[in-house]
């Protein structure tokens, strides 16, 4: 809250906007949980098909390989 020093005769007024910015409050903690859960649903993703790309081992046909030499 501010503070000001008054000077006498002048009004006070003190504006309360909690009820007000209730809905935004609720909209931006929405909005940074559905941000978070798309990061981590697109890092899960990621770590997935590198996963399956390293357990994929290439397969020699050459089975003599100072022939092949």
């Amino acid at each position: 809250m501010w503070t000001f020093i008054s000077q006498p005769g002048l009004a006070t007024t003190i504006v309360d906007f909690t009820n007000e910015f209730s809905p935004l409050l609720v909209g931006l903690v929405g909005l940074v949980a559905l941000s978070a859960g798309a990061i981590a649903w697109t890092t899960l993703r990621y770590h997935w098909t590198q996963r399956s790309r390293a357990t994929v081992s290439p397969v020699s046909t050459i089975t003599e390989h100072p022939k092949a030499a």
